[in-house]
């Protein structure tokens, strides 16, 4: 359909873009277009006389009429960017929330919608102009290393993410390695309790997220970020550098459990903060261990079920403590993030004493 416009030589455009929003009378729901040497500018129902004054301060400018091309509206999430392109059924199914590390998006989706992975991620990246890559999680973590299987959907590949938070910026080896952004809030939060002059034991230190927050955003004297996964230690020696942490962040290749008996490790921090995916249960004890004689803090993450979150890990607790022959005393805790319809993750904070 044929509306009114204005032409204006393609020069002079940028004036006239400016005059026509100035005086509001462009009509922002079409594209303007090229005629020759001309731009044609759309123009809002009712601007007759506006556009006219305005096309006498322009020398052969003209009140004209053309086809004009509509706007696409911008989608302002996922879910309305596919709804041409996906079953009702299947909307139902698309996250509302993805990880996002930088320009990196991290997507999990259902076993209905995951053959649909490309469209979620183009889709995602036509709402959120800052993604250049997105990527399928493919499975659960795997093995003693924690790496996290994935597989590009949608975007450039790329070897590394950059993610920033709280000050500091990390490198993070897509599929290789274990991160979550979302325990951002949490890091902060143990940062301002850690006291000047604390010793940490960043058990499970990944890229190193924990150590390095603390290292930025506390008076902790030291932190030794224990990871046994090669490639993530290679992430976290990099992180340490460009967080300029290398006077307060030790990088230490190894077992969690066996480095727990070590006399160099053993018994010597105030402070252990373990965020293991899962199966933090089965290192409990040895977190517990390389606490000070005199007493310490242990940051415990589980997984429980939402409608009885703490007897497990309570019970967990007593249990660890009793056999080392340790006190203990609930400080505090919280439920960190949703995991599944029935499973939450949460976070109990004790402090060991002697018995």
């Amino acid at each position: 359909m044929r509306t009114s416009g204005i032409a204006v030589q393609a020069r002079q455009a940028n004036g006239m873009h400016a005059m026509l929003a100035q005086k509001q009378v462009f009509d922002y729901g079409k594209k303007p277009l090229r005629r020759g040497g001309c731009v044609v500018f759309p123009l809002k129902k009712g601007a007759g006389k506006s556009a006219a004054a305005i096309a006498r301060a322009f020398p052969g400018a003209r009140l004209t009429r053309a086809e004009f091309t509509e706007r696409e509206a911008k989608p302002r999430t996922i879910r309305e960017a596919l709804r041409k392109k996906l079953s009702a059924k299947e909307l139902a199914l698309v996250p509302s929330s993805f990880d996002l590390l930088g320009d990196v998006a991290i997507i999990e989706l259902p076993k209905g919608i995951a053959k649909k992975a490309k469209k979620i991620g183009e889709a995602l990246m036509r709402v959120n102009k800052s993604v250049e890559s997105v990527y399928l999680k493919t499975g659960a973590h795997k093995g003693v290393f924690r790496s996290e299987p994935v597989r590009l959907v949608a975007g450039r590949r790329k070897k590394f993410a950059t993610y920033r938070e709280h000050g500091c910026v990390f490198r993070v080896s897509i599929g290789k390695v274990f991160f979550s952004p979302r325990l951002s809030t949490e890091r902060k939060r143990i940062a301002s309790l850690i006291m000047p002059g604390e010793k940490i034991a960043a058990l499970f230190a990944g890229v190193g997220p924990f150590p390095i927050v603390f290292a930025k955003n506390s008076g902790m004297a030291s932190a030794a970020a224990i990871e046994l996964n090669p490639a993530a230690v290679d992430d976290m020696e990099e992180n340490i550098r460009l967080n300029k942490a290398e006077n307060k962040v030790e990088a230490v290749l190894g077992d969690v459990k066996g480095l727990s008996r070590d006399k160099n490790f053993a018994g010597l921090f105030d402070r252990a903060v373990m965020p293991l995916p899962k199966g933090g249960e089965d290192f409990l004890e040895d977190a517990i261990r390389y606490i000070k004689p005199s007493g310490g803090v242990v940051h415990y993450y589980q997984f429980v079920s939402r409608d009885d979150p703490y007897t497990i890990p309570l019970r967990q607790i007593a249990a660890a403590c009793e056999k080392l022959g340790r006190k203990f005393g609930i400080l505090f805790s919280r439920k960190v993030r949703e995991y599944a319809p029935d499973t939450i993750q949460v976070v109990v904070d004790f402090r060991v004493f002697e018995a």
